[in-house]
């Protein structure tokens, strides 16, 4: 998906320091917990590989010196029959408009008139205007709870040489939960709140600040005008980590 992925990585680990609507048509619920995706290095955001389109809720919480700062922001990608993204037009949640970066993704990045995010308590309705051969449609993805993820518990300090374990307390209530550390990730069961990264695989990571996450999620489908869109909701704990 060319630079999608990092594109989105990036987007998310920043949190870590600081659409018009259009008519419901033909909308089919399927599914509600479809088998786990892979997820590629460095994407906090899966892409099922059935997908036409993803739509991502995210209740993204960073803990800096004690303080847990939690923020609501969401993605949005789309396709039609290849892996590059394509515009849609106006794309909003909760009737906050994202904005769509040079390579077609969509997000919603919290700014000074609302610096805690989108609000995700009451409601999740997306609006896509349509566009690149996706007509354009509503959906209500409200009756998809979020996974319960509390803070980070691992040390701040990421020994390369002696390995990593990446921990919390409580996760639960998610189809599957990613791990990771710098862009080297893992992507295991739902109910898993602890992931252990080798020497080996963290051999790659370059010395200095980074960030570590644990993201439980969900996601269902629905068949939507004749493509298949999939709906997520995650939570992504932070923490400010340092490599040596």
């Amino acid at each position: 998906m060319k630079n999608s992925k990092t594109t989105l990585f990036v987007l998310l680990c920043s949190l870590s320091v600081v659409m018009s609507a259009c008519k419901k048509e033909d909308i089919i619920p399927e599914e509600p917990t479809p088998a786990p995706v892979s997820t590629p290095a460095g994407s906090t955001t899966p892409v099922p590989a059935n997908a036409d389109g993803v739509m991502w809720a995210i209740k993204s919480s960073s803990t800096v010196q004690g303080f847990t700062i939690e923020i609501g922001t969401a993605v949005g990608v789309f396709m039609n029959g290849t892996t590059d993204l394509v515009d849609v037009g106006a794309v909003s949640v909760n009737s906050q408009n994202l904005t769509k970066a040079s390579n077609n993704a969509y997000t919603f990045t919290p700014g000074q008139t609302m610096p805690t995010g989108l609000d995700f308590s009451s409601a999740t309705d997306w609006s896509v205007a349509g566009g690149s051969g996706h007509t354009g449609f509503t959906y209500d993805a409200g009756s998809l709870v979020f996974p319960t993820g509390s803070a980070i518990t691992s040390s701040a300090t990421v020994n390369r040489a002696n390995g990593y374990t990446l921990t919390s307390s409580n996760v639960s209530g998610a189809d599957s939960t990613l791990f990771m550390v710098g862009n080297v990730s893992k992507t295991v069961v739902g109910s898993a709140n602890s992931c252990t990264f080798s020497a080996s695989e963290l051999s790659g990571l370059s010395a200095g600040s980074s960030v570590v996450m644990i993201v439980p999620y969900k996601l269902m489908q629905a068949t939507i005008n004749g493509k298949n869109y999939y709906f997520g909701k995650e939570r992504v704990n932070q923490l400010a980590v340092t490599i040596e």
